[in-house]
């Protein structure tokens, strides 16, 4: 007999073929025989690869090509190879650099993770490259299970997406919506947001939007400042001052726990109670940037790092997620057509994202005494040796968990510049933040071995002492 309406003749009804029953959808990656070969696949790509290098003039055209094509030069000059392990990465070349700044965040374990990769090829095998909201697979649904698991018992919607600034346009548009007519929103100075046209407006940085259209709705409150006694007073009255000057205008206020390009700067629990419990009493959004802190502070969210979770209507996370995603409460579950778009993410960047989630779990990276924050007291302690052997050259330390940074000598920028260049020459990766001063920060994959580490600060020794040489500056 003919099938059917897609029926496949086998009574499996319309559409539909005879399959196992599965209790849930628990990543395949889990079985043996696929995680078998996958660990198969991904030597065999190894080995293929393996000798793979671009001769040296190859290497410089290839450079010369990308600089064209984007019409400006990279930042470093580097091209990334096919094999890494952990901090260490190969360049395209052959050489060695020991990355310190991960995709300025992304590689939350590093190079060449087995069970990363391994997982990658599984989910890569699997229907479809990219996922849509208009059909979720499995990877869909287990990444947003993991991601409402960590983020408090009022957090109960999850809409995935590509960048950390999607994810932050989607926080925006929901908070806009939920508190219509009211159009502005509060950030903090020196804040970042991204680099579309709404939240490159939001991002305290006057180059990222030289020449954009500004709609003039972004209001700024000054972030903790450590040196002064009524910081936190301070910034309540810059909030009222805003509240005052524009009555039932103002949406929502965007909390970086940590700034990111602002520099690595956090504050005390209190500074944010204070103004997150102001926003409450003026019925303005709480809504919390976490594209960079996820993960990176002790817990999975910095708020919860800081026990901030009574406040928080709205989170945005990104980076180490390998795609990025928007939380809200049910207070702020958008109307339908608000939120979608055609993609949600990647198949792989959503089981990688899961897959991370459950390592943290499992592998003990989470609390006061879990890995995170046993590598931040690490990277502190480094720091402070550092600044012994040379107290002139390394000014103040900032940041938290894997999240670190410092000052070089007087925080100028071609100063900075100049150190992160040296370092490059020797074989260390690592990027600046802020200005006035400008900072060197440090983003190491969350796993970093104690052998990485010390080769890291090594190798920033030695490049800073190249500077003071090359720039006569004292130690």
């Amino acid at each position: 007999m003919t099938a059917v309406n897609g029926g496949d003749g086998n009574g499996a009804g319309p559409g539909r073929r005879p399959r196992k029953k599965a209790a849930s959808l628990r990543p395949v990656i889990d079985s043996e025989p696929v995680r078998e070969a996958a660990r198969a696949l991904v030597a065999a790509v190894r080995e293929e690869l393996a000798g793979r290098e671009l001769s040296d003039d190859a290497y410089e055209k290839s450079l010369r090509r990308i600089g064209r094509q984007r019409g400006r030069p990279l930042l470093y000059p580097m091209i990334a190879g096919s094999r890494g392990k952990g901090a260490r990465v190969f360049l395209a070349d052959g050489t060695r650099k020991l990355d310190f700044i991960g995709g300025i965040g992304m590689y939350g374990f590093g190079h060449g993770d087995d069970d990363l990769l391994e997982t990658a090829v599984v989910a890569a095998a699997g229907d479809v490259a990219f996922q849509g909201h208009l059909l979720p697979g499995p990877e869909y649904l287990g990444l947003t299970s993991a991601l409402l698991k960590h983020a408090g018992p009022d957090l109960k919607h999850a809409w995935l997406s590509l960048s950390g600034a999607m994810a932050n346009e989607n926080a925006l548009k929901i908070i806009l919506q939920k508190h219509a007519p009211a159009d502005r929103i509060v950030v903090f100075e020196n804040a970042f947001h991204g680099r579309t046209l709404a939240t490159a407006e939001m991002s305290d940085r006057p180059a990222f939007r030289q020449g954009l259209p500004l709609r003039g709705n972004v209001l700024q409150v000054p972030f903790y400042e450590p040196e002064r006694e009524d910081s936190i007073l301070h910034s309540l009255s810059v909030l009222d001052d805003h509240l005052r000057r524009y009555p039932g205008q103002i949406a929502g206020m965007c909390f970086e726990i940590v700034q990111g390009e602002g520099g690595f700067r956090t504050a005390p629990r209190e500074f944010f109670t204070a103004l997150m419990e102001h926003c409450r009493k003026h019925e303005i959004a709480v809504w919390v940037d976490e594209v960079q802190t996820f993960a990176r502070t002790g817990e999975l969210y910095a708020f919860r790092t800081f026990e901030l979770e009574s406040w928080v209507d709205v989170v945005t996370v990104g980076k180490i997620l390998q795609g990025s995603a928007m939380l809200c409460t049910r207070a702020y579950n958008p109307k339908p057509g608000l939120v979608a778009g055609t993609y949600a993410g990647s198949t792989v960047g959503m089981a990688l994202g899961q897959r991370i989630i459950e390592r943290m779990e499992a592998e003990g990276y989470l609390g006061l005494e879990g890995r995170v924050a046993v590598l931040g007291r690490r990277i502190e302690k480094r720091f402070e040796s550092l600044a012994k052997r040379m107290p002139k050259a390394v000014g103040p330390r900032s940041g938290i968990g894997a999240m670190q940074a410092f000052v070089p000598w007087d925080g100028s920028p071609e100063i900075a510049k100049t150190v992160l260049h040296a370092a490059f020459e020797e074989g260390l990766l690592l990027m600046n933040a802020g200005s006035e001063p400008t900072k060197i920060r440090m983003l190491p994959p969350l796993n970093t071995t104690d052998e990485e580490l010390e080769a890291c600060f090594t190798m920033l020794e030695k490049a800073m002492r190249r500077v003071a040489e090359e720039c006569d500056l004292p130690c």
